[in-house]
């Protein structure tokens, strides 16, 4: 089984390609899940591709080393409701995220699992056609203080690793699509306390280095970081419908 690796500029992590074929079931503008090396990722099938169809996504060669939990929501629970999940022996009450529902996964925080505050959830990163980062993600210097940039459904499937396919010219991704630090189209859009959006893996493995926030140099961890939901549904918008997205329905 080959695999395909890339490199990034300084502060980005490793890629890797995996084709994943598209379920049956699954149409244009659709989502699933699917394990890539054990990552449990949410794949978008764009416009121009279809059920049986095979997609050529990235995502980062190694997980975050912040430990989370993937938790599959039952059955009779829909969007914002409450169930309760053991986590690691523990029993906690979590909140069934917007576009999600029975039988779907999400993550749960593990540190904030452990905590008396409230249970932090994301859902699962993005996996990005490669078309989208050109192959390689865009050389950028990392945001310094200041900075104001940042900006359904069958069960997991496989997927396998293979080559990617050639090179093709990227799509003309908005600026606010892109992580600060990395240059590259957000899987997971974590916001921070101040307001500004990272990847979540990039403004993790900075927090595991530097303790501060990019932006204002102020100290900030992990646990501070939240999911940034409207700019990941914009960028699923963008996936599914192409740079033309805001003009269709």
């Amino acid at each position: 089984m080959s695999r395909s690796n890339g490199s990034g500029p300084s502060g980005s992590a490793m890629m890797q390609t995996y084709a994943v074929t598209v379920p049956p079931s699954v149409g244009p503008g659709q989502q699933f899940q699917a394990s890539l090396d054990g990552q449990l990722t949410m794949v978008i099938v764009p416009h121009g591709s279809g059920p049986n169809s095979t997609l050529h996504v990235q995502i980062p060669a190694r997980p975050s080393s912040v430990q989370k939990y993937a938790v599959t929501i039952p059955n009779g629970v829909h969007a914002n409701g409450r169930f309760q999940a053991n986590l690691g022996g523990q029993l906690v009450w979590l909140v069934c995220p917007p576009n999600m529902g029975p039988g779907k996964q999400m993550l749960v925080d593990a540190s904030s699992a452990a905590s008396n505050g409230p249970t932090k959830t994301w859902p699962p990163p993005i996996g990005v056609p490669q078309e989208m980062d050109g192959g390689a993600p865009r050389s950028r210097p990392p945001p310094g203080p200041g900075t104001q940039r940042g900006s359904r459904a069958p069960s997991p499937h496989a997927a396998e690793q293979a080559p990617p396919p050639p090179p093709s010219p990227g799509n003309d991704v908005p600026e606010y699509f892109l992580c600060p630090i990395t240059g590259c189209l957000m899987r997971q859009p974590a916001m921070t306390p101040d307001g500004v959006t990272y990847d979540y893996d990039a403004i993790v493995e900075w927090l595991q280095q530097k303790q501060t926030d990019p932006s204002t140099n102020q100290p900030l961890s992990p646990e501070q970081l939240c999911p940034n939901r409207t700019v990941r549904s914009m960028i699923e918008d963008f996936i599914a419908k192409g740079p033309d997205f805001l003009m269709k329905a």
